[in-house]
C-alpha cells in the first residue's frame, strides 16, 4: 500500500542480527512441495541468509531444496519483508490475468505489468477480460486526509485513489515531501515535462501495488520501488524504520525501476509458493 496524505513512500537503514535460529523448526506451510533427497543443515541456510545484502535474497539464498522453504517460511517470511498477500486462485502457474476497469488506468497497468514480466522473465501478469480475469484494476475514493492513500492492493483488488490520480496539486506536493525538492514545472500541469513526470509516478504506484500481489512487504530503500516512509518490526518485517535511506539520490517511485533487491525478492516469493 502507498498511504499518502501529500506524502508517498520513504525508506531507513538499521542493523539487525540474525535473531530466528534456522535450526529450530517451524510451522509447516499449506503449501505442498515436491520432496527432495538433498538435505541441508538449517545453519548453512542461516550462513546464506546472513550474508546476503539487507532484504535482498541473492542466487546463495535462492539456491536450496523445496522443502527447505517448506521448513523455514516464517524465517524467510521475516528476513526479505515477505508473505502471502494474495488469496488463493489469483496467481495459476504462476500467472494472474488482470482486467483494468477504467480506461484512464490501462496504459499504466499494462506499463507495470510489462515491468514485472520483463524482470522476472516470466509471465507473471496478463491481460485479463472482464469475465476472464483473476485480479482487477480500479478506482477508489480514499479521501485525501490523515489515512488516505495513492495505491492500495488487498487479496485480489488493486485501487487507485482518484482524489489524487487527477489532482494538479498532488505530484508536486509528494516530490516535494520525498525529494526536499521543488518539481521541475510543477506549476505547469498541461507542459510535457509534467506529464513525464506524472506518467511515471502513476506507472510506479501500480508496480508497487503489483509489487504487493507478488506477496512483497515493504523496505527502506529509495531506489526499491517497495519503498515506504516507515515500517513496523513484525513477523514479515525485519526491523522498524522512520526515515528513509537514500540511495544514489533515486528514488524509483519517480523513475518506475525495479531494483535488484525488488526482483530478488519477487523469485523468493514465487519459490515459496506465494505465486
Amino acid at each position: 500500500m502507498k498511504k499518502s496524505s501529500f506524502f508517498l513512500v520513504a525508506l531507513a537503514s538499521v542493523s539487525f542480527a540474525l535473531t530466528v535460529p534456522l535450526t529450530v523448526n517451524t510451522t509447516s506451510s499449506p503449501i505442498t512441495y515436491a520432496k527432495s533427497t538433498k538435505r541441508v543443515a538449517g545453519k548453512a541456510v542461516a550462513k546464506a541468509i546472513r550474508r546476503s545484502p539487507d532484504l535482498n535474497p541473492t542466487a546463495s539464498v535462492r539456491k536450496y531444496p523445496a522443502y527447505i522453504y517448506d521448513k523455514y517460511w516464517k524465517v524467510f517470511d521475516r528476513w526479505y519483508n515477505v508473505q502471502s498477500m494474495s488469496a488463493p486462485g489469483v496467481f495459476k502457474k504462476h500467472t494472474a490475468r488482470v482486467y483494468v476497469a477504467n480506461k484512464a488506468l490501462k496504459s499504466y497497468t499494462y506499463a507495470a505489468m510489462n515491468n514485472w514480466n520483463k524482470a522476472l522473465k516470466v509471465k507473471a501478469f496478463k491481460v485479463g477480460t472482464k469475465a476472464h480475469h483473476t485480479m482487477t484494476v480500479g478506482f477508489k475514493n480514499a479521501g485525501t486526509g490523515d489515512g488516505s492513500w495513492d495505491g492500495y492492493y488487498i487479496t485480489s483488488k488493486l485501487y487507485i485513489n482518484y482524489n489524487f490520480f487527477d489532482n494538479a496539486n498532488y505530484l508536486p506536493a509528494v516530490y516535494k515531501a520525498i525529494t526536499g525538492k521543488s518539481l521541475p514545472s510543477g506549476d505547469q500541469p498541461n507542459s510535457a515535462a509534467y506529464k513525464s513526470v506524472y506518467d511515471t509516478y502513476w506507472k510506479s504506484v501500480i508496480t508497487h501495488e503489483l509489487g504487493h500481489s507478488l506477496s512483497l512487504d515493504h523496505t527502506p530503500y529509495s531506489n526499491d520501488i517497495m519503498e515506504a516512509d516507515s515500517g513496523t518490526k513484525s513477523g514479515d518485517a525485519k526491523y522498524s524504520w522512520h526515515s528513509t535511506k537514500v540511495v544514489d539520490d533515486s528514488y524509483a517511485i519517480f523513475t518506475d525501476k525495479l531494483s535488484s533487491r525488488d526482483i530478488n525478492r519477487a523469485k523468493l516469493t514465487r519459490i515459496l509458493g506465494y505465486w
